[in-house]
C-alpha cells in the first residue's frame, strides 16, 4: 500500500505433498494493468525469497500486479499462485502536491464548550480538531486514491465514511525528519457531484503527552497537530485531479475536548457535528486553517512500512463489584493496550467515567500507583438521545480492569463495556500448545505482552508515563517475537528510527525515536551496553529469520559506527568507559553482575556479529578487522574476569550464562563454567536470579550444556521468583518484575512496577526452539534449513506447535506415552531438517513408508514424518 523504493523485492513460500519435494525454477511476472511491466522468464533456482525486481522503472501512485509460478524436482510446472496486488507510493517528493495545515495559534472567537462542572482539564491537554472541504467531481472517477499524514494523529472522512481501520494513525517517528503516510484506495466513496473530505486531528506522540519528564510531558515535537492529504481522482480518459489540503480548509473544534495518551479523552456528544464530514454542512462559521512549513524543517515524507496499528480483539467486561468510590469495577479477563466502547442511554449532560488499571489491590479496589504521572481516565458526557455508543480516538491505556462511574440512577445492567485491544495488525505466525495449563498460560502471555507493546514502535509498557523504545527490552525478545508475528516490516520501520536517532560520534541511543527522554539534554542518551548494543543484533537475528540482506546493506555504516564508538572508548579493550549509561543485568534478583564484566561480554557478542553481517555483504576487508578485534576483547575478557577454575567476576548466573552463549571461554573452561552455572542454581534453591540481559539466554544455554532437565525445573516452577509465580497470582501478561507483586512485601514501588513488559517472556524462543525443536540454522538463512533438536519432558506429556516461516508452514508435534516418544513433524517444500535427538529413533516413518535411520543426527528433506523413540 505505498512503496519507498523502486526495486521492491518478492517471496513466496511452497506447499505440496509428498517427500523431497523442491522447487528448480520459476517464473515471476509484474503487470500494470495489461501491461507487463517484468517478466523475470523460467529462471532456474530454487530461491524464494527476496527476488528483486528487474522490470521496468515502477511509477509513482500507481497498482501492480503480481503472481509466481515455479516448477518441481521433476520439471513439472505448477499453477500461477493467486495474483497479489502492489501499489507504488508517491516516490518523489515532487510528486507531493500538498500543503500541512492546522488550526492558527491564535483564534477568533468560535463555539465554546458549555460552561459547567463537567470538565477538569488541568493538564491543558487540547481538543480534537475538525478539518473539512467540499469538492466536486463530474463524473465518478474510475480509481481514487488518497495519500494521508499528520503531525499528531488523524482520522480521515470521505462523504461522512470512516476512511480506512488505522487507529493512531500515522504512528510515532521523529517528526523533525520523517513522517509516514498512509495509502487508501477510496474509489467506492467518491460519487459524481459533490463530495467532502474531513479529517479530524489529536496531539498523539506529536505535542502530546509521551514519557515521564512531567516538566515537559507535551511539545516534544511541536505545538500543534497538522494535516497533510492529498487525494487523487482517476477518470476514464486518463485525467487526474488532486484535491489537497491547502488554504481552502477550514476548522472547528467539536465533541473532542481533550484527547491526550497519559491522560485520556473527553468527549462530549452535545458538542458533536452532525454531518460534518458531508456535501451541504454548513460551515459558515468555522474558522480558516493556516498553511505552514514545519520548524525546523519539513519532514522526509515516507510511505508507511509496516501494517497500521488497528483494533483487533474485543473482550466483553463483566462486573465484579461496587468500589468504595461508587463506581463498578470491570474485568475483561486480559491484561491489553487498548481502550473500552460503552454503549448507554442517559440524559443529556450525564457523564460516564472511565478509570484504568493493571491490578485491584487487596481490598479489590483499582490499582493504579505503578500509573505514575498517567491518569489514564475518559469522560463521556452523553448527548441524551436514545442509545448512544463512545470510545476513544486518540488514546490508549493498559488495562485488564476498568472502573466505570455512572450518572445516578443508571446501572450497570443497562451499560454495555467492551475492551478493545489495539495493535500493529502483524500477521500471526506461529501457535504452541501443551500439556501443561500453566505453560500454555505463559505461551499466552508472552504473545498479550507483545500485541500490548507492538504499537508503532516496540515499547516498554502500555500503561504507564513511559512507553518507549526501549532497545534491550527488544533485543532480547526479538527472536521470541519472530516466531508469534512477522515481524520484519515491523523491525524495518523501527530500524529507521533508531537510525535516525544515532548520536554524531556513532553512539545508538538506549530508546528510539528518541526525542522525549530526558528533553532537556542538548542531545539523546547515548545506549548502554546491551542497550546501544541491540541494532546489530536485531540486524544479525532479522538476517537468520528473513534471509534479507537489504536491512544489512542500508544501515552497515551506522553499525560500523558505534562499534568504532565503542573501541575509540576502550582502547584496553576493557568496556569501562561506559560511564554515559550503564544498567547491567537490569532488575536481576539476587546478587548483581558485574557491570564492566557485562558490557564487556556484550562487546565480544556485537564484535563477532559484526564479523558475520560483514561476510553476508562481503565487506571482507572488515571481516578481519572485526576478528581481530574480537580475540583482543576475549582476550581482555579473560584476564580481568575468569580464573583458572572458570569462576568468573561476579559469580553469578548471568556470568555465566553470557560467557556460554557468546562463545568468550576457551573449550577447555565452557564445561567448568557449566558447573558454576549449575551450581549457581542450586545456590538459589533452584531458582533463576537473572535480570534482563540474563534471562533470554537461561533456557537455551542450559539445554546447551545437557542440562534440559534443569531448563523444565524452571519452566515448571511456581513459587517466587519464577514464570509460574506469576501467573499463580492471575497474571495474563508478563511482569516487568519478578517481585512486582509477592505475598510477604505486596507490589513493588510504584516508581517502576509494569505488570505488561515482554523482556522476561524470551523464554518464548526457547519454547519454540528447543522444546518443539523449530529453530533457525545459521548456516542457512530464512529457514531454508530446520534445525530440530526437541527436548522431551514427561512432564509437559504433549506439544503441538506450528511456525509459518517465510519458506512455509512447520510443524512439529509430540507425545510421550510409558517411555516412548513419538514425534510428528512437517517440513515444507524446498526445505530440510537437520534433526538431532537424544537417542537414535526406533522408527522413522515417511508418511506411511518406513525409512531406514542410524544415529541420533541425521537430515530430512520436505515432507510428513513420524519418529518414535526410546526416552
Amino acid at each position: 500500500m505505498g512503496l519507498n523504493r523502486p526495486d521492491p523485492h518478492f517471496d513466496w513460500a511452497l506447499d505440496g505433498t509428498g517427500h523431497d519435494r523442491s522447487q528448480t525454477a520459476y517464473r515471476l511476472i509484474v503487470r500494470h494493468g495489461e501491461t507487463t511491466v517484468w517478466d523475470s522468464g523460467k529462471v532456474a533456482s530454487e530461491q524464494t525469497q527476496q527476488i528483486a525486481y528487474a522490470g521496468h522503472a515502477l511509477v509513482s501512485d500507481r497498482y501492480y500486479a503480481w503472481s509466481v509460478m515455479v516448477w518441481d524436482e521433476s520439471d513439472e510446472a505448477s499453477d500461477w499462485a493467486e495474483t497479489q496486488y502492489f501499489r507504488t507510493g508517491l516516490m518523489q517528493p515532487e510528486d507531493w502536491h500538498a500543503s500541512w495545515i492546522a488550526r492558527y495559534f491564535v483564534l477568533p472567537v468560535g463555539r465554546e464548550a458549555p460552561n459547567d462542572n463537567l470538565y477538569d482539564n488541568r493538564w491543558q491537554a487540547r481538543p480534537a480538531d475538525h478539518l473539512r472541504r467540499d469538492f466536486s467531481s463530474r463524473t465518478k472517477p474510475v480509481r481514487a486514491t488518497v495519500y494521508v499524514t499528520a503531525l499528531g494523529l488523524y482520522e480521515l472522512h470521505l462523504n461522512g465514511e470512516r476512511v480506512g481501520e488505522d487507529v493512531m494513525a500515522p504512528g510515532w517517528t521523529d517528526y523533525h525528519q520523517r513522517v509516514e503516510y498512509q495509502s487508501h484506495d477510496v474509489t467506492a466513496l467518491i460519487a459524481a457531484g459533490d463530495n467532502t473530505i474531513g479529517a479530524m486531528l489529536g496531539e498523539g506522540w506529536y505535542s502530546g503527552r509521551v514519557g515521564h519528564n512531567q516538566r515537559r510531558a507535551g511539545n516534544h515535537y511541536g505545538g500543534r497537530p497538522a494535516l497533510l492529504c492529498q487525494l487523487h481522482l482517476e477518470y476514464a480518459d486518463g485525467r487526474i485531479e488532486r484535491i489537497v489540503t491547502d488554504e481552502s480548509w477550514t476548522t472547528s473544534q467539536g465533541p473532542v475536548c481533550y484527547s491526550d495518551f497519559l491522560m485520556g479523552e473527553l468527549y462530549d456528544a452535545r458538542l458533536e457535528l452532525d454531518g460534518w464530514a458531508e456535501p451541504g454542512f454548513d460551515a459558515s462559521r468555522w474558522q480558516p486553517v493556516e498553511v505552514f512549513s514545519p520548524d525546523p524543517r519539513p519532514p522526509r515524507l515516507e510511505a508507511s512500512r509496516a501494517p497500521q496499528v488497528r483494533e483487533i480483539v474485543r473482550f466483553p467486561g463483566r462486573v465484579l463489584h461496587r468500589a468504595k468510590t461508587g463506581g463498578y469495577i470491570y474485568d475483561l479477563g486480559q491484561n491489553i493496550a487498548g481502550y473500552c466502547e460503552l454503549q448507554l442511554s442517559g440524559k443529556a449532560g450525564d457523564r460516564f467515567t472511565l478509570r484504568h488499571g493493571e491490578m485491584l489491590d487487596g481490598e479489590g479496589e483499582l490499582y493504579v500507583a505503578n500509573l505514575r504521572h498517567a491518569v489514564a481516565t475518559d469522560h463521556y458526557i452523553a448527548r441524551g438521545e436514545g442509545r448512544e455508543r463512545f470510545k476513544p480516538r486518540f488514546t490508549f491505556h493498559g488495562f485488564h480492569y476498568v472502573e466505570l462511574t455512572l450518572p445516578e440512577g443508571i446501572s450497570p445492567e443497562s451499560v454495555s463495556l467492551t475492551g478493545i485491544a489495539i495493535h500493529n495488525d502483524l500477521k500471526l505466525t506461529g501457535a504452541m500448545r501443551t500439556g501443561s495449563p500453566m505453560v500454555n498460560q505463559l505461551i499466552s502471555n508472552i504473545e498479550w505482552s507483545q500485541r500490548d507493546n507492538f504499537l508503532s514502535v516496540p515499547t516498554d509498557c502500555p500503561q504507564r508515563d513511559e512507553r518507549y523504545g526501549w532497545s534491550a527490552d527488544a533485543q532480547v525478545f526479538w527472536k521470541t517475537a519472530g516466531y508469534v508475528m512477522d515481524v520484519s516490516a515491523f523491525l524495518e520501520k523501527w530500524f529507521e528510527d533508531i537510525a535516525e536517532a544515532q548520536l554524531p560520534d556513532g553512539a545508538f541511543t538506549d530508546v528510539a525515536p528518541s526525542k522525549p527522554l530526558n528533553p532537556y539534554r542538548l542531545t539523546a542518551q547515548p545506549g548502554a551496553p546491551g542497550w546501544g548494543d541491540a541494532p546489530v543484533i536485531l540486524a544479525w537475528q532479522h538476517w537468520l529469520r528473513y534471509g534479507d540482506r537489504a536491512l544489512i546493506e542500508k544501515h552497515y555504516d551506522r553499525l560500523v559506527a558505534w562499534l568504532k564508538h565503542i573501541a575509540d572508548a576502550n582502547p584496553d579493550h576493557l568496556r569501562i568507559n561506559a560511564v554515559y549509561n550503564n544498567y547491567g543485568d537490569w532488575l536481576s534478583i539476587g546478587p548483581a553482575s558485574d557491570r564492566t564484566m557485562v558490557a564487556t561480554a556484550y562487546w565480544v557478542h556485537v564484535v563477532d556479529l559484526m564479523a558475520r553481517l560483514s561476510d553476508v555483504i562481503g565487506r571482507t576487508d572488515m571481516v578481519a578487522h572485526y576478528v581481530a578485534q574480537a580475540e583482543a576483547v576475549r582476550a581482555a575478557f579473560m584476564k580481568a574476569f575468569v580464573d583458572a577454575d572458570g569462576r568468573i567476576t561476579g559469580d553469578t548466573q548471568t556470568a555465566y550464562l553470557l560467557a556460554l552463549d557468546f562463545s568468550i571461554l576457551p573449550p577447555e573452561l565452557d564445561a567448568r563454567a557449566g558447573q558454576h552455572l549449575l551450581r549457581k542454581l542450586d545456590e538459589a534453591d533452584g531458582h533463576l536470579q537473572t535480570g534482563f540481559l540474563g534471562v533470554k539466554h537461561l533456557c537455551p544455554v542450559l539445554s546447551d550444556i545437557g542440562a534440559s532437565t534443569r531448563a523444565y525445573d524452571l519452566l515448571f516452577n511456581e513459587t517466587y521468583p519464577s514464570w509460574g509465580f506469576s501467573i499463580v497470582q492471575g497474571a495474563t501478561t508478563i511482569w516487568e518484575r519478578w517481585d512486582g507483586w509477592t505475598e510477604d512485601r505486596g507490589f513493588q514501588s510504584v516508581n517502576m512496577n509494569s505488570f505488561n513488559h515482554y523482556a522476561y517472556g524470551a523464554v518464548g524462543e526457547w519454547l519454540y526452539a528447543r522444546v518443539a525443536g523449530i529453530d533457525w540454522d545459521e548456516a542457512a538463512p530464512g529457514y531454508s534449513t530446520i534445525c530440530m533438536r526437541p527436548q522431551f519432558d514427561r512432564r509437559l506429556g504433549w506439544v503441538e506447535a506450528r511456525y509459518d516461516a517465510p519458506t512455509g508452514r512447520i510443524e512439529s508435534q509430540w507425545r510421550i506415552e510409558g517411555d516412548v516418544v513419538t514425534w510428528t513433524i512437517a517440513v515444507p517444500p524446498n526445505c530440510r531438517a537437520a534433526i538431532t535427538l537424544p537417542s537414535a529413533p526406533l522408527t522413522l516413518v515417511a508418511g506411511d513408508r518406513p525409512l531406514p535411520v542410524a544415529g541420533k543426527d541425521f537430515a530430512l528433506g520436505s515432507g510428513r514424518y513420524t519418529i518414535s523413540l526410546s526416552i
